[in-house]
């Protein structure tokens, strides 16, 4: 019954997602939607909501009246608006509703293989970043306890509660809650594997402006989605995108910016007057780039960086058309568009008196990169402490040695170089005159995507290697990996795309050539099984036992709002906040040594380890061997050990942990100047849960009839004490 629970809580998310993100914009902004291509709808479908839903609760939130009934008001009375005015121009009938799937049935028709491939990859990638939340049932970062916190804090009306920060993932998770009624908790523990499909087809659409063989995107899709790899940096950076983060929930617009960039770019504008250089202002990839652009930026200001250096490398390739004067003004206004409508908001929040958060000043601190470099082993880092001028032999060594190959391995590393470099010469050689005159010529077409990839992947390794060789670090916390290693998979892709295009281009057949590119994506798959090279299971950082998630459920399912109180370590809290009251265990266990010590509330709950966990422990997970490989544990900890060293890692079924005994219970606490200590060290934490169930053995002697075990198994006890009548019962330690 505990997965079915958990089934229905995702459905709920991913209902409450597809209504929000699709069908909500499909039928409010019809009008404008009706005529585009795929593409153009799906570009406005995963920005504009995006954006909306952050101008309309920040704005509620200046003006103090953001209240449920007000979002509720909003977006259904502008959905039933629509729909009633799309009935009454006959835009939405029977007939033309049967003439709209008539058609979609008929075009599926004709690409059925490509769209089956691409469901089944985004399938599979759906279910390969979900995984997680069905074997560890409770936050899998300890960072989202802070943004829940700010999502509670715009449902008690208040904006930036954490401090100024990019807040439309917060924004968007609460629209979630107040319009589809889902759990804020499952919103954010299950929201990011969902919306991985996204960043996946939009790097997908990114490919298809790349790649001159039409199926190629689908085959580098395929390998990102199932190559293993051998870095404790790929695993950190794709193991946060099941997590939802902004920075992991706003991945996707990169790649759209860089898109609706290029295609802005291709049109061909003729010169105009100065009268009519506004009218450019009204292309409709102009408007998703700036619609990307302004989702990006209001996300997470790390995700802007990382779209300049994509769309740099794009632009630089076209820098005389971008320059001139038909395409660099409406492009300027767009950009400054995009940052008026994402920073005002922050801007007012700061005028009235509000401070950064501090993760801008870490962010900002940790461009040193020198957390980074804390990372590598002992015996190489004391050469990376400061950059040294070097020959430009000694600088491509070091990029090659602390970026591809710490990243893929030597072996890797050298099957990159040799695309990059086969690749630069072709595209060499598809430009110079004497090939284009020639029987060649075409040679210039299919390389033409090229160059912007061949760019970024270097640019990429460039930006990874930097802090390793003792430079400043751009984007920190490997948090580019993910997106590096999607266009570094792309690049491997070149060779193939090359002799798919020649093939097709002197083997006619072209429903042999679909066919055998379609077989390529299973063989693909097939092949990294077969060579021991398929992908491994992810993690989630372990904080707790999933029996204590369900405990916490089924006490907000069978006890009235507020009537109780959960004595347990904060990871309780912000299940909890929404429905009762939660005391830390560490002060309760600290005031049942005073005179007096009570509880208000009528029924109490004591959640008690008698095996405590490792804190945050790297918890890898295991499975199906179809979906992935439990491989993973080594390659991560052998690093992050350094940055983590008061924690671990674990392989399922395996957890560390350690048990409570009446000796540990006669210990004394060990104080540290940070309490929170005293649950992330497993010493500290044996300790406090022995003595919590020393004194709930005692008070169960002591009032038998108002103290009982709720749940228990072998790791977990949950105790459970009323309060008769009212009474508040001494709860201190004989």
């Amino acid at each position: 019954m505990e997965m079915w629970y958990w089934i229905a809580e995702y459905g709920k998310v991913l209902l409450g997602y597809l209504c929000f993100l699709f069908l909500w914009p499909s039928v409010v902004f019809f009008g404008h939607l009706k005529g585009k291509s795929r593409t153009y709808w799906f570009g406005f479908c995963v920005t504009v909501p995006i954006v909306i839903g952050s101008i309309v609760v920040l704005v509620l939130g200046f003006l103090h009246i953001l209240r449920p009934q007000v979002i509720v008001l909003l977006f259904y009375g502008t959905f039933f608006a629509a729909m009633i005015k799309m009935i009454l121009q006959h835009s939405f009938t029977v007939s033309s509703l049967a003439f709209r799937i008539k058609e979609a049935w008929w075009e599926f028709r004709e690409n059925r293989g490509e769209y089956m491939v691409l469901a089944a990859l985004l399938l599979f990638g759906i279910l390969y970043f979900s995984y997680g939340g069905f074997q560890v049932h409770s936050y899998g970062f300890g960072d989202l306890y802070t943004h829940h916190a700010w999502i509670y804090g715009l449902k008690e009306g208040e904006i930036f509660s954490g401090g100024v920060y990019p807040e439309a993932m917060h924004c968007f998770v609460y629209c979630l809650h107040v319009l589809f009624g889902i759990r804020v908790f499952s919103c954010l523990l299950f929201l990011q594997g969902i919306h991985v499909a996204v960043f996946l087809l939009s790097g997908y659409l990114l490919m298809r402006e790349i790649f001159h063989w039409r199926y190629t995107p689908l085959l580098a899709l395929t390998l990102f989605l199932t190559l293993d790899v051998v870095s404790a940096d790929l695993v950190y950076s794709i193991f946060r995108l099941q997590i939802t983060l902004p920075l992991e929930f706003g991945l996707h617009t990169q790649f759209l910016c860089a898109l609706y960039l290029v295609r802005y770019l291709k049109n061909d504008h003729k010169t105009v007057t100065k009268k009519k250089l506004l009218q450019y202002c009204r292309d409709e990839n102009l408007f998703l780039f700036l619609m990307s652009l302004t989702a990006a930026m209001s996300i997470h200001f790390y995700i802007v960086l990382m779209a300049f250096v994509l769309c740099g490398s794009f632009a630089v390739f076209r820098y005389k058309r971008l320059f001139s004067k038909e395409y660099f003004v409406p492009l300027a206004i767009s950009a400054l568009c995009a940052c008026i409508i994402s920073v005002l908001p922050m801007t007012g929040a700061i005028a009235s008196g509000k401070p950064f958060n501090d993760s801008i000043n870490w962010a900002v601190g940790a461009m040193s990169g020198e957390e980074t470099r804390a990372l590598e082993k002992k015996d190489s880092s004391e050469r990376r402490r400061k950059p040294i001028l070097v020959t430009s032999l000694e600088l491509a060594e070091g990029i090659y040695t602390e970026g591809y190959a710490e990243l893929y391995g030597k072996t890797g590393a050298c099957i990159i170089l040799l695309i990059t470099a086969g690749g630069s010469g072709l595209c060499w050689l598809s430009r110079k005159k004497t090939v284009r005159k020639k029987s060649l010529s075409w040679l210039r077409n299919i390389c033409a995507g090229y160059p912007p990839l061949l760019l970024f992947t270097c640019l990429f390794v460039l930006l990874y290697a930097a802090p390793r060789l003792g430079y400043l670090e751009l984007i920190s916390d490997s948090r580019f990996c993910s997106t590096g290693h999607f266009m570094i998979m792309a690049l491997v892709m070149i060779p193939v795309d090359v002799l798919f295009s020649i093939f097709s281009r002197f083997f006619k057949n072209v429903t042999m050539m679909k066919a055998v590119s379609l077989f390529s994506v299973v063989g693909i798959y097939g092949l990294t099984i077969a060579t021991g090279h398929f992908h491994g299971y992810l993690f989630f950082e372990l904080t707790r036992y999933n029996a204590a998630v369900e405990t916490t459920n089924k006490i907000i399912e069978e006890f009235p709002k507020k009537s109780y109180v959960v004595v347990a370590p904060t990871d309780e809290l912000y299940p909890v906040i929404e429905y009762g009251w939660h005391e830390e265990l560490l002060t309760f266990v600290s005031n049942i040594e005073e005179e007096e010590y009570t509880f208000a509330p009528e029924h109490a709950f004591f959640f008690v380890e008698k095996k405590p966990l490792q804190y945050a422990q790297a918890y890898f997970f295991e499975g199906p061997s179809w979906l992935a490989k439990a491989k993973y544990k080594d390659i991560y900890w052998d690093k992050y050990s350094n940055k983590y060293p008061d924690t671990g890692a674990a392989q399922a079924p395996e957890i560390n942990v350690s048990e409570i005994s009446e000796e540990e219970a006669e210990k004394d606490m060990i104080v540290y100047e940070d309490p929170w200590f005293s649950y992330t060290r497993l010493p500290a934490r044996t300790i406090l849960e022995a003595k919590a169930y020393a004194w709930c053995q005692e008070m169960e002697k002591r009032y038998p009839e108002n103290m009982e075990i709720y749940y228990e198994d072998d790791a977990f006890v949950c105790y459970y004490f009323r309060q008769d009548g009212g009474r508040q019962y001494n709860l201190r330690a004989e």
